[in-house]
């Protein structure tokens, strides 16, 4: 799990891996690096929405790579709705959900202020 991301908002053009696999290494081209992947799947059941994308990466070295570039995809035009993240277990989402419920009352309760997470933690941001 370790080696694993998740892309989510990546546009679903057909069921084709080759399809899929030109998508994800244009998108890390974007962020310029050229991980080696072991594989990609589409995770659930195909809807009006795209689905997420597990990429299993060779090792994690290329994982925090990716993770650290990430936001580059929002100066982008094509990737601009596009976003990665680490593959969690279902308690580690959880978490993250009261987390990030946490943020956004702090972001309501002092509109003035700018607030990010750091770990679990939500922390007043520059």
């Amino acid at each position: 799990r370790g080696c694993n991301i998740i892309i989510h908002g990546l546009e679903e053009l057909n069921d084709k891996y080759e399809e899929l696999e030109t998508q994800v290494k244009s998108l890390f081209a974007e962020l310029e690096e050229a991980p080696v992947l072991r594989s990609l799947e589409r995770l659930g059941k195909q809807s009006q929405t795209a689905r997420p994308v597990k990429v299993v990466l060779r090792n994690r070295d290329a994982q925090q790579s990716i993770m650290m570039k990430k936001s580059k995809l929002r100066g982008t035009e094509k990737f601009k709705r596009v976003y990665i993240s680490p593959n969690r277990t279902l308690e580690e989402r959880n978490e993250r959900k009261l987390v990030v419920d946490r943020l956004k009352g702090m972001a309501n309760r002092y509109p003035d202020k700018h607030f990010i997470i750091r770990g679990n933690l939500v922390v007043e941001g520059t």
